[in-house]
């Protein structure tokens, strides 16, 4: 069927419009309050762990075979194309242009990994109405963005490309930060050990008494006298006593934490999404260690925690089932399992965490339905196609397993609501404090660069496997439009909980976030224009619809 150029237009406009009405909704849900940031997180871990997997496992079994080979292997290379090309275009944009220090590694993960799941599943499946694609090509452009997400999860999670953003920041040094170090008092009657948290810049050269009187004036009578009940005086130490009997310490302490609080206090009261956000997602404290360890520790130690328990606070739970919850100690943790002399090994470490990886479900579900796929025997089991060998059905005529691709289809369906929905909330939860001088020209000449110049590059790469053979226009058109669309998506949203899940609950500063949330706020604007000209172009002059 021929399109008029109105009519591809038309085709081209109609997937945007859904695509920002649902984000639109997901935009109000979180200024209102009702998608909340704790909200937001819990959906996203369902999305990753449960509807996503079920929507890959669907659409790989059912329309991916074993003759398609020859296309996931084309598809693998294209993504390594994006990725390289996007790293590339920012690693300029980094040498010519000013980008704060603290963001080096975050500019590379930014033009690197696009959003290249939710975005182009929602385009396609417009397009399946019958005006462009039928809906079994539509299903089929659908399993090959799945194997693009596959190549993404690789990449970011089992290769480490999440490293590019951990490596931003710098956190305190535990041993030569003086003020903020772990302090021990000893007598002969009591030992106490205590761990300090970040000081504002300003507390470390204030005076102890001064700063004694105007913090003890925020402490409830109750909470003085417990202390100086506590604190019991060195016979043996000549210093003076504060009123209390409290030592210097102590009142450091209370003057760190006072400082660090009203600092915190006063940036959660002018960005109170931020915080929260922060406050949620974070990892680690202001020395790096991670925080959910400690908090694992102290659980369940007046009993022995069940088999339930062990599995939920195990660290390999929260990296498979968590977008943001890994980090390069769990590259330093893995194999340490293993016999001493294997754990030596340069190579035990990262070989264990890629395969460790391996075992997110959405990873798993990939690689079982390729399997499956690609094996006709195991295929007729769940679907029935003029590939697949002819097996005894069950007594309703469907292969033995379909109630298993009824599940998965019925579930897997929510995903990409979800997806844009989770989506719009982000973008509508961004706040932007400050911005490095002259930083908004980076960020808007990378976003021309991935939103303008790599959909080109897109084009050229399609025309170049169709002239060098790999693939034609009458028989792998939807896989050669997915290529192209996948060159002009935005960068990842996951880069924003990442960010956060580094950045310490008392941090002071968060360039960080801060350029993060300008470089995903005005890329979506400019992707309304740029997209719709894409797929206008290559469907009328590219694939002669």
């Amino acid at each position: 069927m021929s399109l008029t150029l109105g009519q591809a237009i038309w085709a081209s406009v109609k997937p945007i419009i859904k695509i920002y009405l649902i984000l639109g909704c997901g935009f109000l849900l979180a200024r209102v309050d009702v998608l909340t940031v704790e909200g937001t997180k819990c959906i996203s871990n369902i999305v990753l762990t449960l509807l996503l997997p079920c929507l890959s496992f669907n659409k790989i079994v059912g329309n991916i075979e074993d003759q398609d080979i020859k296309q996931v292997g084309i598809v693998c290379l294209s993504a390594v194309l994006i990725f390289l090309t996007g790293l590339f275009f920012a690693y300029v944009v980094r040498l010519v242009l000013p980008v704060p220090k603290q963001w080096q590694g975050g500019i590379l993960a930014g033009g690197m990994f696009p959003n290249i799941s939710d975005l182009p599943i929602a385009y396609l499946q417009t397009l399946d109405q019958g005006l462009v694609f039928t809906q079994e090509e539509g299903n089929k452009g659908v399993a090959n963005v799945i194997i693009f997400l596959a190549m993404f999860l690789i990449v970011v999670f089992n290769l480490g490309g999440f490293r590019l953003i951990e490596m931003d920041f710098k956190y305190n040094d535990q041993e030569s930060a003086r003020p903020e170090e772990d302090y021990e008092i000893t007598d002969k009657h009591e030992k106490r050990t205590r761990s300090s948290s970040i000081m504002a810049p300003e507390a470390a050269h204030t005076s102890d008494l001064p700063t004694y009187q105007s913090s003890l004036a925020s402490i409830t009578p109750q909470e003085s006298q417990a202390e100086s009940s506590t604190a019991t005086p060195c016979s043996h130490d000549r210093r003076p006593l504060p009123f209390n009997g409290e030592s210097k310490v102590t009142n450091r302490r209370r003057t760190s934490n006072s400082s660090s609080f009203r600092t915190q206090d006063a940036r959660e009261a002018q960005h109170p999404d931020m915080a929260h956000l922060i406050r949620e997602y974070s990892n680690v404290d202001q020395f790096g260690r991670r925080r959910s360890t400690a908090s694992h520790s102290q659980q369940g130690l007046s009993r022995q925690p069940s088999v339930i328990e062990r599995i939920k606070t195990s660290d390999l739970t929260r990296m498979v089932t968590s977008e943001a919850g890994v980090g390069t100690q769990d590259v330093e943790d893995s194999g340490k399992s293993l016999p001493p002399w294997l754990y030596k090994l340069s190579p035990t470490r990262y070989v264990v965490f890629f395969l460790k990886n391996c075992l997110r479900p959405c990873s798993m579900a990939v690689i079982i339905a390729l399997i499956i796929a690609f094996v006709p025997w195991l295929k007729a089991l769940f679907v029935t196609d003029s590939n697949t060998p002819k097996i005894k059905q069950a007594p309703d005529a469907q292969p033995a397993l379909s109630f298993f691709m009824d599940f998965t289809s019925y579930i897997g369906a929510a995903s990409v609501p979800f997806g844009l929905l989770l989506l719009g909330a982000t973008l509508g939860r961004l706040k932007i404090t400050k911005l490095y001088p002259g930083f908004w020209k980076s960020a808007l000449v990378l976003v021309l660069l991935r939103l303008c110049l790599m959909p080109v590059l897109g084009v050229l790469w399609c025309d170049r496997l169709v002239k060098s053979g790999l693939l034609n226009w009458e028989d792998d058109a939807m896989l050669l439009f997915v290529i192209a669309i996948d060159w002009a998506l935005p960068s990842m949203t996951t880069q924003i909980y990442f960010t956060a899940s580094y950045t310490p609950t008392n941090a002071i500063e968060t360039i960080q976030l801060d350029c993060t949330s300008f470089f995903l706020m005005i890329q979506y604007p400019i992707m309304a224009i740029t997209l719709p000209i894409l797929v206008t172009y290559f469907l009328k002059v590219q694939m002669k619809v």
